[in-house]
């Protein structure tokens, strides 16, 4: 779950930002695989975001009870060579070898990292079809405030795929199916709980300057920046201000490098949570303090 720092890319940096208030964010935490500190988090404006195969464990329940916000983990990018608990291999459709791969340049070929090959994550196929009913089925058991969305994007963000030398189509196709994908949760969660957030953990702009990845913005209710440059005029500093759903709950996340990063990026106008992390077995404590949010 790491996004590679991103260069500066000045011909979609203009668009709509936000105001926002300095020092207005939140904390949140991942816990992947423990949940060390996850009820620090239970205070209203609080967040922590599960892990494939504990999302239904006790403390996060503890945090919703104590007014604090839980979102799920998804990655519908990649399919892991194996499954590691009962969830997530109820995820996988019930066994990985069912889930349809990325079929360019050949089938399978391609992979998000070593030991994740690539999904079909193409607009209306069977994948995402998928994708779309498990969410909503976690949307109407209203056990979770919302769905964190790992990888999906603009593009793929690591090294692996290959992405310079993709063709046009093929980047296109890719683009296209993760903004359709948010496009169908997003429909489906102002029909069933107009509350229920959705957040990606990447941008939507491309390297090669095409903008059609875009238009998902309206979708989510915002993006997390992992690792991003800090903190000043940079590329990630205007991704944060830009403008996403408009239901009116707002969640542009930062998982920092350090505490002190974290603080820094809690007083970057747009950012609504921080946090820090290089190993996300368990959260941290909490890097700043709650403060009032005005969109309960």
């Amino acid at each position: 779950m790491k996004l590679k720092s991103l260069a500066l890319l000045g011909a979609s940096i203009g668009l709509t930002v936000v105001a926002a208030t300095a020092d207005a964010a939140n904390p949140m935490g991942v816990a992947f695989k423990q949940e060390n500190n996850v009820t620090l988090y239970g205070k209203p404006t609080g967040m922590v975001i599960t892990g494939r195969c504990n999302l239904y464990d006790a403390p996060f329940q503890t945090v919703r009870a104590r007014g604090g916000e839980v979102l799920f983990y998804i990655n519908p990018t990649a399919v892991p060579d194996y499954t590691t608990c009962t969830r997530d291999h109820q995820f996988y459709m019930g066994d990985t070898g069912r889930v349809p791969l990325w079929p360019f340049p050949s089938y399978g070929q391609r992979v998000l990292r070593p030991g994740n090959h690539l999904a079909d994550i193409r607009a209306g196929r069977a994948w995402s079809n998928y994708i779309v009913n498990f969410v909503v089925a976690k949307m109407r058991e209203r056990k979770f405030d919302g769905v964190f969305i790992d990888t999906c994007g603009g593009r793929p963000w690591t090294s692996y795929p290959n992405w310079s030398n993709w063709p046009l189509a093929e980047k296109n196709a890719w683009t296209d199916g993760c903004a359709d994908l948010v496009r169908r949760l997003d429909a489906q969660r102002r029909a069933i709980n107009p509350n229920f957030i959705i957040v990606n953990n990447n941008v939507w702009d491309r390297s090669d300057g095409n903008t059609r990845g875009l238009v998902a913005q309206k979708y989510v209710d915002g993006i997390t920046l992992e690792h991003p440059t800090c903190c000043v005029k940079s590329y990630h500093v205007a991704i944060a201000k830009r403008t996403y759903s408009n239901l009116g709950h707002r969640r542009v996340m930062v998982i920092a490098t350090s505490p002190a990063e974290a603080r820094q990026w809690a007083t970057i106008p747009g950012v609504t949570h921080v946090t820090y992390a290089t190993n996300y077995a368990y959260p941290p404590a909490p890097v700043i303090s709650f403060k009032a949010l005005t969109d309960r």
